[in-house]
């Protein structure tokens, strides 16, 4: 099939969602597919959106999102209709930023991937308060989502938590609507035998916990440390592996920071995959969660996962071989878990095998691609599905 690949950015970047666009076109390349990119979509800003962030902030201490200005989105569009129609003819467009979609003029038929819509974002992520928003910002994130649902044939969620808000909150039909995970960002997956390599490794001295994330308070950085304490209270020996951020406040000794590893640099990105093969337990008691790729490149590894029920997450584990409680985390019983799996080989193993199945079966990019392809061929069936995306917006 030939695919077209949208988003307003630079979609060929690594930093752009974390990789996700970026892995979803390589592995469509990879099953045989043909890829168009169109990122990078102008104008970047307009000057009238410049103009009202100034006065938003100066004026109201307000923040003003020019990616959330539906005629922002309406301009860059226009730029993308153009480069759409150059491209030829496409089986599908695949749409990862809903608000891409909420006004493009097309003959295929959009595929939306997300994790999350704009109103599950607010007063839920640290910094995503209302009362922090213009109000501008607010309703015309809200209107973006709604349009690019709508205008979409089929919208792919990476969890049931964020599908039940597109029906929830924006009254998109069931039957537009499907989950798949997204899958690891990692520089090179470990094969079957490399994880087995790893596993019999593991349980040797100090109990090491790999924390991975560029929010040290919003993953949860402080109930880390707090269960870490614990286990050693417990005469546990235990290491704390940070990765992506620098842990705040005085640290105890057992808190080892690697600051931020770059997936493209090979030194750093070796770093990073020695920390994964030698760690016992991949550690993040997130407060605020839409889905989480590192709980996905953890199971690559076959790392045991201690982490937090919120939002999509308790989806992405299972409790054979996680931890996942609602907040606030009740650090003696993460402590209870951890040590018991620890010290028992053949449930750590167990736990091990379970989290590198739950990678091959379901948490890597073949399965949603091939889900993408699925889609895009029903789709190719059934014309209806094709009127949203051709009605023009006024």
């Amino acid at each position: 099939m030939r695919f077209l690949c949208l988003h307003h950015g630079d979609i060929f970047s690594e930093q752009l969602w974390s990789g996700i666009p970026l892995n979803i076109m390589k592995t469509l390349k990879a099953q045989g597919h043909e890829v168009v990119a169109v990122g990078n979509l102008r104008p970047g800003a307009t000057l009238r959106g410049r103009i009202k962030g100034q006065l938003y902030k100066r004026l109201f201490r307000k923040l003003y999102l020019i990616n959330r200005d539906p005629l922002t989105a309406a301009a860059r569009a226009r730029d993308a209709n153009r480069r759409i129609r150059a491209a030829g003819k496409v089986d599908a467009i695949i749409a990862t930023q809903l608000a891409d979609a909420a006004f493009i003029e097309v003959e295929a038929p959009i595929i939306t991937v997300h994790d999350a819509t704009w109103i599950q974002l607010l007063d839920y992520y640290p910094g995503y308060e209302r009362s922090g928003y213009a109000p501008e910002t607010i309703a015309g994130g809200i209107a973006l989502d709604k349009m690019g649902l709508e205008r979409a044939a089929h919208c792919i969620f990476a969890s049931e938590w964020a599908a039940r808000s597109a029906h929830k909150d924006y009254g998109i039909p069931r039957s537009k609507l499907s989950v798949a995970s997204l899958g690891a960002n990692l520089p090179r997956i470990p094969s079957r035998e490399e994880h087995q390599s790893c596993l019999e490794r593991r349980g040797t001295g100090a109990c090491k916990f790999l924390f991975l994330g560029l929010e040290w308070q919003r993953k949860g950085g402080r109930t880390a440390v707090a269960i870490l304490d614990e286990l050693k209270r417990r005469g546990l020996p235990v290491e704390l592996h940070v990765v992506g951020c620098t842990p705040e406040g005085e640290m105890p000794a057992f808190v080892r920071s690697h600051g931020r590893l770059w997936k493209n640099d090979p030194r750093q990105a070796e770093e990073l995959v020695n920390l994964f093969e030698n760690g016992d337990f991949f550690l993040l008691p997130t407060r605020a969660e839409c889905f989480g790729l590192v709980f996905c490149e953890a199971a690559a590894y076959g790392l045991p996962v201690i982490t937090a029920d919120t939002g999509g997450v308790a989806e992405v584990v299972s409790a054979d071989w996680a931890i996942a409680k609602p907040l606030p985390i009740p650090i003696a019983e993460y402590a209870d878990w951890i040590m018991e799996h620890y010290r028992d080989r053949e449930k750590y193993a167990r736990a091990s095998l379970a989290a590198r199945e739950a990678f091959e079966q379901r948490l890597n990019w073949n399965v949603l691609c091939h889900h993408i392809a699925q889609v895009a061929g029903r789709l190719q069936g059934d014309p209806a599905s094709h009127q949203a995306s051709q009605q023009p917006r006024a």
